[in-house]
């Protein structure tokens, strides 16, 4: 296959590049290599799957190109004064289809409330109820939820509760109201998330297990900008224009085409060349060669850099991966302070990153989890608060010490041969092969950390995962040892970056191996969750910014940055889309313009100015 598929690349290269081809009907056509586990959008916590939620389900809010919210299917809303009642007054004439487009009902309040209730039931085991649960304080959820769960061996059941206990509810057909246990400023902003959004009852109860199933269109209804009107797993989904839509003049774009192909970053480039897809992934060596010729230069453009992801290098404190990589050596190992350090410092970020952003690549670097930007109390940026200030005050190209990393080291060996750990210690790194230039950076990664610290010391072992259903395989299942990991923000409140590592998280799992540290970063998380005030946003930032400056001070994690810097070849005007630093915004088409070319780097520069003055004069 592989040599195949080199063979018809140089076909492809000798040819002349041509015009791109005129598309007749307005269509965005893309390859993807990462196929869907689920359709099912009320428990899945993927970036894939959220992608498409987006675009076919419809949420009360949402925000639009300048970052602003907007009316959706709630045409508007009322706060009570003490900040615990919310009251949302759902859009009349909004409805649901199938996936050929026919009317099945209106949609009503009565749909977030069954949606609700399919979350915080525990046997639905939805990836994403901890935001109903922990963060969104709806009275009644967390002693529902309990009462669902099925207890562990040896322990009594949770008291059942009724769901009319639960602060959710439908006052008639176009009024909802959720009640809240303590005020929530950014409690607007969640309602644009996955586990917000609604559900047809009778639908959900006709298809049961089978709601949401990825085999076809037909496990869903729709009421957002696009409907799946075909899908077919590893080949091809189609998401085609909702004529039905309350807000369907504002969708531009009539299909969006996704096509399958396990080598879809490798070979996206030349059919862009060619005009058969709009959108491609650039790598660094084909910037450096599109921006040497003039006929391809203006063809790409540098990514819009985002504040919603953050990546960051995470320690795996309870490995599941084989007895080939001596998972009890790596437990020793992680579970010392100066050995994770070690790796910390030693981590070269900048010579990391220039894999992707070869120009400037500290501009895509981050001290702190929380990316500067993302939240800011009285004009104070959250990362600059507290006990994160001395991370972000610290040059970025800094954050690598090599006489740091060489005296943890030492301190380490130390250490641990007492502990009887061997060296060198087995450093599993995985990557997800679809990812176009992950396994470069593990490759550098490895030769960079290896050479400071000796391969006497450590032996990074750089695997690649499954390209579909990576994070299930890998991440979940803790058959990694040390690896780059990310983390999206679900709403506007940097408490967003705690999910990661709080307890019953599938990151570092420092909660079954290191329960000392994570019961600390708990505590840390409680304390500043436990100041609710309106009126002590900086106060319950500054909480915050301890618990994050926890997490570095221990080297429980390695801040890295934003991981989409570089080039992109790409039809879509950028500044026309959706905007916001959480949630699932960006993810949408609705609104977007689709270019007669993709965008060069000027005319990108250009957009972006003519963006920022807009967004100043808003």
């Amino acid at each position: 296959m592989k040599r195949l598929l080199s063979i018809v690349l140089c076909a492809l290269l000798v040819l002349s590049v041509p015009a791109l081809a005129e598309n007749s009907e307005s269509a965005y056509r893309q390859l993807y290599s990462g196929e869907v586990t689920t359709l099912n959008y009320l428990i899945t916590a993927t970036t894939n799957e959220f992608a498409i939620a987006a675009n076919v389900i419809d949420t009360l809010v949402e925000y639009d190109s300048f970052g602003q919210v907007q009316p959706s299917l709630a045409e508007s809303w009322d706060v009570s004064d003490d900040g615990l009642t919310w009251t949302f007054h759902i859009r009349q004439g909004a409805t649901w289809v199938d996936y050929t487009g026919a009317y099945v009902a209106d949609v009503t309040a009565n749909d977030f409330v069954t949606a609700a209730q399919y979350v915080l039931n525990a046997q639905n085991a939805s990836s994403t109820a901890d935001v109903l649960l922990d963060f969104a304080h709806i009275v009644g959820a967390n002693e529902y939820y309990l009462g669902t769960s099925t207890p562990e061996e040896g322990q009594e059941a949770y008291p059942v509760t009724e769901w009319d206990t639960v602060g959710i509810k439908a006052m008639d057909d176009y009024t909802l109201v959720y009640t809240l246990s303590e005020p929530t400023p950014y409690f607007l902003s969640m309602t644009t998330y996955v586990c917000f959004m609604p559900v047809y009852e009778p639908f959900l109860t006709e298809k049961g297990a089978d709601f949401g199933l990825a085999t076809g269109p037909d496990t869903l209804l729709y009421n957002g900008a696009y409907i799946i009107s075909e899908f077919k797993p590893q080949e091809i989904r189609v998401l085609t224009k909702n004529a039905s839509n309350w807000d369907a003049d504002n969708v531009t774009i009539d299909k969006l085409v996704y096509t399958y192909n396990a080598e879809a970053s490798t070979i996206s480039p030349e059919l862009l060349l060619r005009g058969e897809v709009d959108s491609a992934s650039i790598t660094t060596a084909i910037a450096s060669e599109w921006l040497a010729d003039p006929e391809k230069a203006d063809l790409i453009r540098p990514v819009r850099v985002e504040t919603d992801y953050s990546y960051f290098y995470a320690f795996n404190f309870d490995p599941q991966f084989d007895a080939a990589y001596e998972p009890e050596n790596w437990t020793k190992a992680v579970n010392n302070e100066n050995f994770r350090k070690s790796l910390y410092y030693g981590l070269d970020r900048v010579k990391a990153k220039t894999v992707t952003e070869p120009d400037n690549p500290e501009m895509l670097l981050s001290a702190t989890v929380t990316l500067p930007g993302f939240a800011s109390a009285d004009g104070v940026d959250y990362t600059t608060m507290g006990e994160l200030a001395p991370y972000t005050a610290t040059d970025v190209t800094e954050l690598f010490d090599a006489d740091a990393a060489i005296a943890a080291r030492d301190a380490a060996v130390a250490e641990l041969t007492q502990e009887g750990a061997t060296f060198p210690v087995k450093v599993l790194m995985c990557y997800n092969p679809s990812s176009s230039t992950w396994a470069e950076e593990c490759q550098v990664v490895e030769q960079q950390l290896e050479g400071l610290l000796g391969a006497d010391y450590i032996d990074i072992i750089v695997e690649a995962g499954p390209s579909s259903g990576f994070l299930k395989e890998i991440r979940r299942s803790g058959k990694y040892a040390f690896m780059k990991c990310n983390w999206g923000a679900d709403y506007a409140d940097p408490v967003t970056f705690t999910d990661p590592f709080t307890d019953g998280n599938t990151y570092n799992f420092i909660y079954r191996g290191a329960p000392e540290l994570s019961g600390q970063y708990d505590a840390l998380v409680k304390e500043a969750n436990a100041i609710v005030s309106a009126d002590k946003t900086t106060e319950r930032y500054l909480a915050l910014a301890k618990a994050e400056a926890f997490l570095i001070d221990h080297a429980i994690i390695v801040p890295y940055g934003t991981d989409n810097g570089g080039y992109t070849a790409d039809r879509i005007d950028p500044f026309s889309t959706q905007y916001a630093s959480f949630g699932i915004s960006t993810d949408r088409y609705k609104g977007a313009t689709l270019l007669d070319a993709p965008m060069s780097t000027d005319q990108f520069y250009d957009a972006y100015d003519a963006w920022m003055d807009a967004m100043t004069a808003e």
